[in-house]
């Protein structure tokens, strides 16, 4: 059985490995026998990989899974996300860019479109596995710069080949395994889903805003109205509301707290920011007014990303 590594033991610039073609093999085939009806690969452009990883602090990349069309599988693409060396939960926080991220075949898309094919990836899966929450859902897989830079420097051909793999007896079974268009074999392996999964390590730092700023506000007394909002984000998840915005706001969410952190007066932008959104969406869900709770919710995703997050 494969050894899982934990990101908390090395440098997220250092995550991935080398594994051999049988293994390769392996998980590739147990990825087919568990998803018959899904794409098995994507073609990945070289000059992409090593566009994102120019950026400044960019310790690897979260190779977002994505759908350009929910009903499609045959739509399948990936959205690269660079990730700074900051690590909240289980993995590096996401460098967040105001005009979006570069996909697979090297286009950029908007930041509404991103959050658009990510949620398609999401309802396409809830329709392989209707028994899976929501939030349990693996959205991708995280390879730091140290392994995609020798992947990319090893061979001379324009594209890479981004295989969909999957492993029965590991902890973290959805894998992503990246080799050379050409016949080389040079496979890198990662175990660590991106947020949305279970089983990953942690640091003991919860990567959701909502929970640390109420948390920080009423202390012990919190809980039940995290209960409320989690109620009302299955509902968004579920009923007349855009996941969309749930998907955006859990792929933003590490990095905005990220940048709370920096600001001198936090304890003073937590209680505004409580004040004027969570305690006044909850009083509306509590009122049945769940058009005005949407609402707060997306003024409230737009204020903090446009005031301590986009780069």
């Amino acid at each position: 059985m494969k050894q899982e590594m934990l990101i908390t033991q090395i440098s997220p610039d250092q995550v991935g490995e080398f594994i051999s073609e049988s293994f390769y093999q392996e998980l590739t085939e147990n990825f087919q026998q568990k998803f018959p009806t899904e794409v098995k690969s994507v073609m990945l452009s070289r000059t992409a990989v090593e566009t994102v990883l120019s950026g400044e602090n960019v310790s690897g990349i979260k190779f977002m899974n994505g759908l350009e069309d929910a009903n499609d599988p045959s739509s399948r693409m990936l959205i690269l996300i660079p990730c700074n060396y900051t690590v909240t939960a289980s993995l590096p926080n996401s460098i967040i860019n105001q005009h979006g991220f570069m996909t697979n075949t090297g286009e950029v898309i908007s930041l509404e479109r991103t959050w658009q094919v990510l949620f398609n990836h999401v309802l396409n899966f809830k329709k392989l596995d209707p028994t899976m929450a929501y939030t349990q859902i693996n959205r991708g897989s995280f390879m730091g710069r140290e392994i995609l830079t020798e992947l990319v420097c090893s061979t001379k051909v324009n594209n890479l080949v981004y295989h969909f793999g999957h492993s029965i007896d590991a902890d973290y079974s959805y894998k992503a395994i990246i080799h050379p268009e050409s016949n080389m074999f040079l496979i890198g392996d990662q175990s660590y889903p991106c947020p949305g999964s279970t089983g990953c390590p942690t640091t003991g730092k919860d990567p959701c805003a909502l929970t640390r700023i109420t948390t920080t506000m009423l202390g012990t007394e919190a809980e039940g109205q995290l209960n409320t909002l989690r109620a009302f984000r299955d509902k968004i998840l579920t009923d007349k509301f855009s996941g969309v915005e749930v998907e955006k706001y859990y792929t933003i969410s590490a990095s905005l707290l990220e940048a709370l952190d920096k600001t001198p007066n936090q304890e003073a932008i937590f209680k505004g920011l409580y004040d004027k959104y969570i305690a006044t969406s909850l009083n509306a869900i509590n009122q049945n007014d769940e058009e005005t709770a949407f609402a707060l919710f997306q003024e409230a995703m737009q204020h903090l990303t446009e005031t301590y997050l986009y780069q």
